[in-house]
């Protein structure tokens, strides 16, 4: 055969190649259009039932019915931000530099994903107070602990984990919610939390884990936070009424349970409660200054999110453009190796020097793609920089006194929970009146 007619051949082959991924791509394109052109409505018409409010698109929620009298206190921590960290605490920069985190976003969203937590939670009309803590050392009925895993405002990735104040672990799980690119072009969505689908999904979720508990569940988990506040201050007197066991006989985990309650008439009860009702003040105001940092930071926010959203998408497209560019480039390079090798034809020379170009081609578009992912982290990186945190300084009357607690939130309960452990501590009797 001559080389005219291998190359011929070779030609041909390469063609067949080329009709083969046309028709391919084509019959993709075609199944994706086959869907259904009719209109979502199903029943026309006035209502016998009376006149009915038709949502607007795209807003229809899942509705909830909560059939108990029972309302469970929840805490929602602030969330982990998720900054990785070396052996000895402190942040590790290559990993914060490989995993595209600016630390000073992700503090800020660690406060702003508790608070968008909370929302979604009180529209479920399921729980009582439900507040935003700094730490969980905080007195509640049920923890809500979050850590943000991934967020380039693109693609979210939370890892949630429930609790309740006897340390039971109701259930742990992982959140993803990506973006769509054209979520912006809606100007009905110009104010619009585009995240707010994960925080749906996590309320429905605990909501889901409290209606599998039972009346009585409820009430000891309510006796059980109560009792562990008041040993909190008086261990000798209220410890008594709690013992640690574990949940299962495998089990690892410990819970508390009951071993009775103190009487609502015991007079250091009585004074543990004034003391916690100060805690709760405290930490109902709080609340204002968590809303009050949202209302702050939304609109730099949103608009980090709106124009870093393009940024973002286009790298994760260009990551996996690479890694599909370095895999061809793998393949070629192997490829024209074998078909050196496989025989001194003429046929086996052309594979090799296509393979090999091919292999040299993807190799260099590989280099330049990750030029540009490098370029664009930077640009994200950049618009974070104007992002940070500020909290309250809050003012607590005690005693006829006003008490200023500066710092961080986590620092000024820190300062109160001490000053009320004082008072009780320099209560000589227990009919001292605070």
């Amino acid at each position: 055969m001559s080389i005219l007619s291998k190359i011929n051949i070779f030609q041909g082959v390469v063609l067949a190649k080329h009709w083969l991924i046309t028709s391919l791509t084509l019959s993709v394109l075609l199944l994706s259009g086959c869907q259904s052109t009719q209109t979502n409505v199903s029943s026309v018409g006035p209502a016998i039932a009376g006149p009915t409010k038709t949502p607007e698109l795209g807003t229809v929620k899942r509705q909830f019915n909560y059939n108990s009298s029972i309302f469970l206190d929840v805490a929602i921590p602030v969330f982990d931000p998720g900054i990785p960290l070396d052996a000895r605490g402190n942040i590790d920069d290559k990993k914060v530099a490989e995993q595209d985190i600016w630390p000073q976003v992700r503090r800020l969203e660690a406060n702003r994903f508790a608070i968008d937590t909370k929302k979604a939670l009180a529209a479920t009309k399921a729980f009582g107070a439900i507040n935003i803590t700094p730490d969980a050392s905080a007195s509640a009925d049920v923890y809500v602990l979050g850590k943000i895993n991934y967020s380039d405002t693109e693609t979210v990735k939370i890892s949630v984990r429930v609790m309740d104040a006897t340390n039971d672990v109701w259930g742990e799980k992982t959140f993803e919610h990506q973006v769509g690119e054209a979520f912006y072009r809606d100007a009905f969505r110009k104010d619009q939390n585009p995240y707010a689908p994960i925080f749906n999904d996590i309320a429905a979720y605990i909501y889901d884990l409290l209606i599998k508990k039972s009346d009585a569940e409820k009430k000891a988990i309510q006796q059980v936070s109560d009792v562990r506040y008041a040993a909190m201050y008086s261990p000798e007197a209220f410890s008594r009424y709690l013992v640690n066991k574990r949940k299962g006989i495998t089990s690892r985990q410990t819970v508390f349970q009951l071993t009775g309650t103190p009487s609502p008439q015991d007079p250091m009860l009585q004074r543990v409660q004034l003391l916690q009702n100060k805690d709760e003040q405290f930490v109902d105001q709080l609340q204002d200054s968590y809303e009050a940092f949202y209302a702050q930071t939304h609109d730099a926010y949103l608009k980090y999110q709106r124009e870093t959203l393009p940024i973002a998408a286009d790298i994760r497209r260009k990551k996996a453009e690479r890694a599909t560019q370095q895999l061809v480039a793998a393949g070629g390079a192997v490829l024209g190796i074998m078909l050196a090798k496989n025989s001194n034809s003429t046929a086996g020379e052309i594979g090799a020097i296509a393979a090999g170009a091919t292999a040299v081609y993807s190799l260099s578009k590989a280099i330049e793609t990750n030029r540009q992912v490098s370029a664009q982290r930077d640009v994200l990186s950049e618009m974070g920089q104007n992002l940070d945190i500020k909290v309250t300084p809050q003012v607590v009357e005690l005693n006829d006194q006003t008490i200023e607690l500066k710092g961080t939130a986590s620092e000024q309960y820190t300062q109160l929970r001490q000053r009320l452990l004082e008072i009780y501590q320099l209560e000589a009797t227990p009919d001292t009146q605070l």
